[in-house]
């Protein structure tokens, strides 16, 4: 019966809007969710007559649910400090790839996953435009936007340098200014090179580029070195004691020599050829079983006590750990190194009456070839009386050995430098700088000890806006500004999300590298968009194909990186809708009992 049947649909339709209205209020803290309303619409109706006026006469047949339309206004923006997080402020979608479909959605609540790709809460990635070098191709098909978590970026090396610098034009001929600025070789070790400016004459300079390169000591290697042991005798009533000491003031774990001789009261102690502990020693003093004797052993010094002074007759020698320390002076081009005054190196050996010394090495003259350097580090150590260390220099290699020895302090080479590393500079009478005209280049130099590839750069004398960066004043020369383009490796530390979407990874080494771009769709027809759930939707016929492309442009949002988009729901809107939809439910409710009642009385007029 129709009685029955229309307000049915009433229920029915005000049950779909209080589970709309229940849906939104407990999705009111979902990231991004947007609010639906249910429209109403009547059901066709039955004409059962006409008026006197001809008019036609009408009953409806109830009502139906004509939509659930979403709601996709702009929800607040809750900033939340987390790198991942993005969220959309303006028109558009993120896209995610759902198997190789793109679904899209406004939750920007990322994470990443083990593999560094950006994903959405449930586990898709997140899409964007690729980037090579730090450049992002906005022409390239989408790609899953990946973090370089954990990885190491690679060194560059400097190839453009410059300096902003003014020169005092009072200052006397000969006078020298040094300006140094970091640079970087192929493996992405740093040099302080240094700029020399110096006055030759009225508005006149020579400048000359240094690049000096600290050179590493190879590990030392061990090696056998014989020196004899003096023992000291000191009469203790009718005893003496002699001590031996076999390395104890430097705890050197010494053996004795094959080639040691040692006899107590005309006994001969049998050493081996081949070198025997201390405590082997020992324990053949006291095995001769000669009368008063004895023997001790305390931190490597051996004690032998004996009632007369002729008990002891010794020629014993120690087998001492001795050092061998290279300096690789470039051997590639060991003719043309040089070795840079910056040298500071320090020897530590053992002088002929067993104390330790140590000396500084001589300074180093301007220019310094390493062969000289190595006949004067040869003289100081012949001077200082440490035994057994030599210095000798072949191929570029300056070696140092001897016994229980140690350095410590840097040598310092000068690489081989181009002829471009020397030149002249002109000022005219304003202070301006005439020549060079251009950027210097082809200053290069080769020969490093890390075995990185010749380092080739250009000065840039003239700056980024085309005007010279050196120039000539009547004021103290100065140097306020440096600059270079190499950088050494750097380890991933963060990344960030930009207003455009650009996504930039920081390294330890300062550098921040471009990995990717988010992508942002946009449909012609939001309405048709099919709720999948999750906060994402995927495109119908009804709402077009999504539009592609990023943030900011064919009128698609900005980006906020370190937040998310709110709900939208109005939960004041809500409840007041709610108390409407309970009202129209329980109206329904009362045509039906009501219609009952009428029923159960024209069933009684029958009987």
């Amino acid at each position: 019966m129709a009685s029955f049947y229309i307000p049915l649909t009433g229920l029915d339709a005000d049950s779909t809007a209080l589970n709309t209205i229940a849906n939104d209020l407990s999705n009111m803290n979902t990231t991004a969710f947007k609010a639906q309303s249910t429209d109403f619409s009547t059901l066709f109706y039955q004409q059962i007559g006409t008026s006197g006026s001809g008019n036609a006469i009408q009953v409806g047949s109830g009502v139906q649910v004509a939509a659930n339309a979403t709601d996709y206004s702009q929800g607040s923006i809750n900033s939340t400090g987390v790198d991942t997080d993005a969220a959309l402020n303006g028109n558009g979608f993120f896209v995610l790839n759902g198997g190789g479909t793109n679904i899209y959605t406004r939750a920007g609540d990322f994470s990443l996953a083990p593999n560094g790709n950006l994903v959405s809460s449930d586990g898709l990635n997140v899409m964007g435009y690729p980037a090579l070098n730090g450049v992002v191709n906005t022409t390239a098909p989408l790609t899953a936007v990946n973090v370089p978590e954990g990885q190491v970026q690679a060194p560059s090396a400097t190839t453009t340098f410059g300096m902003t610098a003014t020169l005092d034009s009072a200052a006397a001929v000969g006078t020298s200014v040094p300006a140094q600025v970091q640079v970087y070789d192929s493996l992405g070790n740093s040099y302080e090179a240094t700029v020399t400016y110096t006055k030759t004459g009225t508005n006149a300079w020579s400048y000359a580029i240094t690049m000096p390169d600290t050179l590493p000591a190879t590990p030392p290697v061990a090696a056998n070195v014989t020196t004899a042991v003096t023992p000291t005798a000191t009469v203790s009533g009718a005893n003496t004691l002699y001590a031996y000491e076999f390395g104890s003031s430097d705890g050197t774990p010494a053996t004795v020599d094959g080639g040691s001789t040692l006899t107590i009261g005309g006994a001969v102690v049998a050493i081996p050829p081949a070198g025997e502990s201390v405590a082997a020693l020992q324990g053949q003093i006291n095995g001769l079983g000669v009368a008063g004797v004895s023997a001790g052993l305390n931190n490597g010094v051996l004690t032998v006590t004996a009632k007369t002074v002729t008990a002891v007759v010794s020629n014993v020698s120690r087998d001492m750990v001795g050092s061998t320390i290279n300096y690789d002076f470039g051997s590639s081009g060991a003719t043309l190194a040089t070795v840079n005054p910056g040298t500071n190196l320090s020897i530590t050996g053992v002088t002929a009456a067993g104390a330790t010394a140590t000396i500084t090495a001589p300074t180093v003259a301007p220019g310094e070839s390493v062969a000289t350097y190595a006949t004067a580090l040869q003289t100081a150590v012949t001077l200082a009386g440490l035994s057994g260390v030599t210095v000798s220099s072949v191929g570029g290699v300056v070696t140092l050995t001897g016994p229980n020895m140690t350095t410590t302090g840097s040598v310092i080479q000068d690489p081989v430098a181009s002829a471009n590393a020397a030149g002249a500079l002109a000022f005219d009478s304003n202070g301006n700088l005439v020549s060079p005209a251009a950027d210097v280049s082809g200053i290069s130099f080769a020969g490093l000890s890390d075995g990185a590839a010749t380092v080739n750069m250009t000065w840039d004398l003239l700056g980024a806006s085309g005007a010279p960066t050196i120039s000539q004043v009547d004021s103290t020369s100065s140097v306020s500004a440096t600059t270079q383009n190499g950088f050494g490796s750097g380890e991933y530390q963060s990344f960030s999300i930009g207003s455009d979407g650009t996504v930039t990874a920081t390294f330890s080494n300062g550098q921040k590298l471009n990995v990717g771009q988010l992508a942002l769709a946009n449909v012609a027809n939001l309405q048709g968009l099919q709720d999948i759930g999750n906060s994402e939707y995927s495109t119908t016929l009804a709402s077009g194909t999504a539009a592609i492309g990023t943030s900011g442009t064919n009128g698609l949002g900005t980006l906020q990186g370190a937040a998310v988009e709110e709900s939208n729901v109005n939960i004041s809107a809500e409840f007041s809708d709610l108390i409407i939809a309970q009202r129209g439910f329980e109206a329904n409710s009362k045509t039906i009992t009501t219609f009952d009642t009428i029923t159960e009385e024209t069933i009684n007029m029958i009987h």
